[in-house]
């Protein structure tokens, strides 16, 4: 009694500081090495609640949001009565966009803390997120009689009246309320802004937008590349209708200068270039536009005109000849193409356009009416060829945010790029191999099994040494091996043992062995001696899976599984030949079955995950890179983070 007592307090000693040395780990951001010390505690103790809990905290910051739910809920089974466990899970559920899950968290985390700001914010949006509009009000009243002064709350109060409500006039008393709290808010003025432009209060947009810009830029100490430039190309479009044209090239010019390839800023800066008669950018413009959209008409329309303006005569024909092309009824082309080609000498040319439109004008009198030809075009530039000179005002496509209340959760992420690449296939060897820096590809399970039995022969014969027979030509080979000296004292004591074996049948064999692994470093890198023992030794024994696993082929592979059809390995190696095959299906059939063997498998996680990318399964592939980075292959976080 007094021994296992002491034991499991000993135990729980170790347990405990391993679990504060990953708290340390966290209070220095160094959270993988902090993933490394909870995942130990976790498998010395599997009913930690607190490891499950940090871990998953590490993870958050990892970005790694499936795998900190997983711990989160692992956590709350264990001890259901810590409301932090409940805070982090809704979080990590809004990045997952399961906000419904989060409502649930967030509503348990308010039981306890009912003045929780936090969790009363965040709950509001997931509302909103699932258009609940009067469970999102509600939520965000209960908040603003906690933090009147609060002006995100009244921003938020505005968005549902005009996303979920529909209710302009209402969303706009909300804004004025932001606003009476919070003047400096660009995001209210930019609204109200939003609003004037399109009732066509363009003074009022323009005057709204400039706050909005001139309050941002405060913010960012001037820097305009951190500005939305959304409110640079709206402003640009109301000074466009208020005739005020330097101003709005100026604004078009910003949204140009924080994304280059920016379509409508492009198109519509140079309609106004040419307006204001500055042609030849106005044609750079157009001519970029069509690098991007060689189908536009519209970009193309006008960079005809401008060209024939400019004296360019042929680049206005091509451009006249590539309408035309499009829409095969457009006399306008046919005539102005006319024209230029008699300017530039070609009468065959001009004559051939101007029976176009003889012919043309005979069929208005005499032929039956015709159905006219129609071509579709790209949504961006869906506009008839007499609108060419209108202002594009599409709505850009955004990138979905995640929106929360509350203190950030700061960490280093590892943001180092991984090539995502399938690790290698495991070997046989007397020590762990290093491949790409990676440590565990060495298949010592197989190489312990000989260990064990060449002892079990030991016993049988201490005193009868079978000599030089055995000993030199194993440690000939190894002395040539390119590998690292520290595997000699292990061969040697492998052939120490060897020498005492009595029985002669089992000699051979063991001598097989033996030669095979003095050089599986090299076999490792696929060295063609490796290769040529192993032949050797299959022929001595066709069946043996130790030999059959060196070579590697998948031939090979599959005859070991006969004799061997619950090894993890052999499913992992014949995986990774059929992903190198491209058959992605049968690799993941295999890495299920090493998995379903071997549920802490890493490598088989891993490399599942990185076929389940190739084809294109990102969210099936976080899952396994979170099981993966959880059991120590760290690089996972970083294809996770990059996903």
């Amino acid at each position: 009694m007094l021994l296992s007592f002491a034991t499991s307090v000993g135990a729980q000693v170790s347990v405990d500081g391993v679990v504060d040395m990953g708290r340390q780990a966290l209070g220095v951001d160094d959270n993988v090495s902090a993933i490394h010390y909870f995942t130990k505690a976790i498998e010395a103790r599997p009913t930690h609640s607190r490891a499950y809990y940090y871990r998953a905290y590490a993870k958050f910051v990892l970005e790694d949001y499936g795998g900190a739910v997983e711990d989160c809920t692992r956590s709350i089974e264990l001890n259901p009565f810590i409301v932090d466990v409940y805070q982090l899970r809704g979080l990590c559920r809004v990045h997952v966009k399961d906000y419904r899950g989060a409502v649930s968290d967030y509503s348990r985390t308010l039981r306890e803390r009912p003045a929780d700001e936090a969790a009363l914010f965040n709950r509001a949006l997931c509302y909103l997120e699932l258009h609940e509009a009067d469970s999102a009000d509600l939520s965000m009243d209960e908040f603003i009689r906690i933090r009147p002064q609060n002006y995100k709350a009244y921003m938020f109060k505005a968005e549902v009246a005009l996303e979920e409500r529909h209710d302009t006039l209402l969303a706009l008393a909300w804004i004025d309320s932001v606003i009476v709290r919070h003047e400096a808010d660009a995001g209210a003025w930019q609204f109200k802004g939003q609003w004037a432009a399109a009732h066509e209060k363009y003074e009022e947009a323009d005057s709204f937008l400039t706050r909005a810009i001139d309050y941002r830029l405060a913010e960012v100490d001037g820097d305009a590349g951190r500005v939305d430039y959304q409110v640079f190309l709206l402003r640009a479009q109301v000074r466009h209708e208020l005739n005020r044209f330097d101003d709005a090239l100026e604004d078009y010019d910003r949204v140009i200068g924080i994304i280059p390839e920016h379509f409508a800023a492009h198109y519509n800066r140079a309609l106004l270039l040419a307006l204001v008669g500055d042609d030849h950018r106005a044609i750079e413009d157009f001519t970029f536009i069509l690098g991007v959209e060689p189908d536009n008409t519209l970009a193309r329309y006008n960079r005809a005109m401008l060209r024939e303006q400019t004296g360019d005569l042929r680049g206005a024909v091509e451009d006249y000849s590539e309408l035309i092309k499009a829409y095969p009824g457009f006399l306008y082309g046919y005539n102005q193409r006319a024209k230029l080609r008699r300017r530039l000498g070609d009468l065959r040319g001009a004559q051939s356009d101007e029976t176009v439109l003889a012919r043309y004008s005979l069929d208005l009198v005499f032929a039956k009416p015709q159905r006219s030809y129609v071509r579709k075009v790209r949504q961006r530039s869906d506009h008839a060829l007499d609108q060419y000179d209108q202002v594009i005002s599409t709505a850009e496509e955004t990138t979905d945010t995640v929106r929360v209340f509350g203190d950030a959760i700061f960490g280093k992420v590892q943001n180092a790029h991984t090539e995502r690449e399938l690790l290698p296939m495991f070997c046989l060897s007397l020590q762990p191999a290093a491949i790409h820096g990676y440590q565990s590809s060495a298949y010592m399970t197989e190489v312990e099994k000989m260990s064990r039995r060449v002892a079990e022969l030991e016993l049988q014969a201490e005193k009868e040494e079978i000599g030089r027979y055995v000993k030199e030509p194993a440690r000939r080979l190894l002395l040539s091996a390119d590998v690292g000296r520290e595997s000699v004292p292990v061969v040697e004591a492998h052939i120490s043992r060897l020498q005492k074996v009595q029985q002669r049948d089992s000699i051979l064999s063991r001598l097989d062995y033996l030669l095979l692994m003095s050089a599986l470093e090299r076999s490792i890198y696929h060295n063609d001696e490796a290769r040529t023992l192993a032949d050797s030794a299959l022929s001595i024994a066709p069946d043996d899976v130790l030999v059959c696993i060196c070579r590697g082929t998948l031939m090979d592979i599959e005859r070991a599984m006969e004799t061997h059809p619950d090894d993890a390995v052999l499913y992992y190696n014949r995986a990774y030949l059929r992903a190198k095959a491209a058959d992605h299906k049968g690799a993941i059939a295999d890495l299920d079955r090493a998995i379903e063997i071997d549920s802490r498998f890493a490598e088989a996680y891993y490399n599942r995950a990185i076929v389940l990318l190739m084809d294109g399964e990102s969210e099936k592939a976080a899952a396994d890179l979170s099981r993966a980075g959880g059991f120590g292959i760290y690089k996972a976080y970083n294809i996770l983070k990059e996903r």
